[in-house]
């Protein structure tokens, strides 16, 4: 093949790096993003500002804690049935070193964040405060979720197929096959849907029914995870035929995203 028909990806993921503690890129733009997502949202109710903050942050635990329960149950169940306390303490207990948090599910975040928004904190904010805050937070997360697939970019992971044509990488770190950068693909339609709404949406967010922006953002991304997933080289061991786990998944999130605002707009969680 030509050289000039890939890119060779052989940028460090590290910003700081020792036999006993490691920095990556990947937690810099996780964290960095996740204070963008709480800056943004807290914003939506002033007047109760002081009990935002605590709800955002009981969800961001949330979460994350979904996030990574799903990715040891659904990507690495292997590794982590033989090594349970590394699903919650960021030490590679075989090595002796902090590791950080390797391996969270996007899925499971979403998850965590649907049931969040259900049982938390049900008697200090109405439906529509929720479905608004809710709006605003997915709309913003949109910008996390950017940076997380820049992470993995650097990370090397979350690779494509093999690829001979249009935008290849060669990933070093994990074979040198030319690849598609499934990782670049995602944060660029992530940013594209966030700004697309920025454009068109942004300024009429007071005029749509409160759900509506939360609803079409999740329609958006579930299809586009979906047709991605077709790129990407699996990362788990369960079989499953013509989808992949993350494809049946994607499905899964969606029904039960619009069950539970069918079921908060009837008021049946109240």
């Amino acid at each position: 093949m030509n050289n000039f028909n890939f890119i060779y990806w052989d940028f460090s993921p590290y910003i700081y790096y020792s036999d006993l503690f490691q920095i990556r890129i990947y937690s810099i733009l996780f964290g960095l993003g996740i204070l963008y997502v709480f800056l943004k949202t807290i914003k939506v109710l002033p007047a109760k500002k002081h009990q935002l903050e605590s709800f955002l942050f009981k969800t961001i635990i949330f979460t994350i804690i979904f996030s990574r329960i799903s990715h040891c149950i659904f990507y690495q169940f292997d590794y982590y049935s033989s090594n349970l306390v590394e699903i919650f303490l960021p030490i590679n207990f075989n090595e002796m070193t902090f590791v950080g948090y390797q391996g969270l599910s996007s899925h499971g975040g979403m998850f965590g964040l649907l049931l969040s928004f259900v049982f938390l904190d049900k008697k200090v904010f109405d439906i529509n405060e929720k479905l608004k805050i809710f709006d605003v937070l997915i709309y913003h997360s949109l910008i996390l979720m950017c940076l997380i697939r820049i992470g993995n970019l650097f990370n090397s992971e979350i690779v494509g197929k093999e690829c001979s044509e249009f935008f290849c990488f060669v990933f070093p770190a994990y074979d040198f096959i030319p690849r598609y950068p499934t990782q670049l693909f995602e944060a660029i339609i992530y940013l594209s849907i966030f700004f697309i709404f920025k454009f068109r949406y942004e300024s009429i967010f007071n005029k749509l029914a409160p759900g509506f922006i939360s609803i079409l953002i999740l329609f958006l991304l579930s299809l586009s995870r979906f047709f991605i997933e077709f790129l990407k080289v699996s990362n788990t061991n369960i079989d499953i035929g013509f989808l992949n786990i993350a494809q049946i998944l994607t499905m899964i999130l969606v029904i039960f995203g619009l069950i539970i605002f069918f079921k908060i707009k009837t008021n049946l969680f109240k």
